[in-house]
Order: C-alpha cells, then structure tokens, then sequence
C-alpha cells in the first residue's frame, strides 16, 4: 500500500470556506500511482475535515489544483 501527501497549489474558497495553498493531506492507495477518482477525493475530502475542520465542496477539490507526490 502507497502513501501519497496531497497539496493544495493555490488559494480555494467557496462560501466563506477556504483552502489555503500549501495545506496537505496524506492518502493511501493500493496501488503505485493515485487514480483521482470519487473514492480518493472522498478520502481527500475526509483528511482535510480531519486535519483541518474544513468541509470544501467536491467541485472545487481536481488534479489541477493539487499537487500528487508519492512518499
């Protein structure tokens, strides 16, 4: 099982909540790269509530503005 630390690139913000960039997430995957699908948004969302208290919108959390290294 892979590692994987999520950050934000830029500034996020919808209805008064924000991400600033630079926050991270860690998410693990079964597999050697992360897929960014429904499941591991969910997990990504879930980590940021966790670390955070941030509960974002789905629609604002792509690829484009995050940055995907496998640790």
């Amino acid at each position: 099982m892979a590692l994987f630390k999520v950050t934000t690139k830029k500034l996020l913000v919808s209805n008064g909540k924000r991400l600033e960039a630079g926050m991270t997430a860690e998410v693990s995957y079964n597999a050697s790269t992360l897929p960014w699908c429904t499941a591991t948004k969910a997990e990504f969302k879930r980590q940021l509530k966790m670390k955070y208290n941030v509960d974002f919108p789905d629609g604002y959390i792509n690829g484009n503005n995050l940055i995907i290294e496998k640790l």
